[in-house]
């Protein structure tokens, strides 16, 4: 089954709106809502060892990267010093 993510920030705690769903009227679909924690990025490649790592799902190990590249500024800069900025492997940026 193919999932979405979108973040909001709550207005109304009786009211989520959300837009721009690849949907089709009359289509049936699931919502789960989890609360965001204000929790630190982590560094992938010092939080899981190469085994740990191997074992978790592509999709995940692809959030996880991203969201570390993202929040990270100077490798931020290096992707766009590099004109790579919308396909970049991690081994060239040398983090993993």
């Amino acid at each position: 089954m193919p999932s979405y993510r979108r973040y909001v920030t709550v207005q109304d705690p009786q009211h989520l709106v959300l837009s721009d769903l690849p949907v089709k009227v009359g289509q049936q679909v699931e919502v789960i809502i989890l609360l965001k924690k204000n929790t630190q990025v982590i560094n992938p490649a010092e939080a899981y060892t190469d085994t740990e790592w191997d074992k978790l799902e592509p999709d995940l190990r692809s959030e996880l990267e991203t969201r570390y590249i993202l929040n990270n500024p100077s490798l931020m800069r290096q992707m766009q010093d590099q004109g790579e900025w919308s396909c970049v492997s991690v081994d060239k940026l040398g983090i993993f």
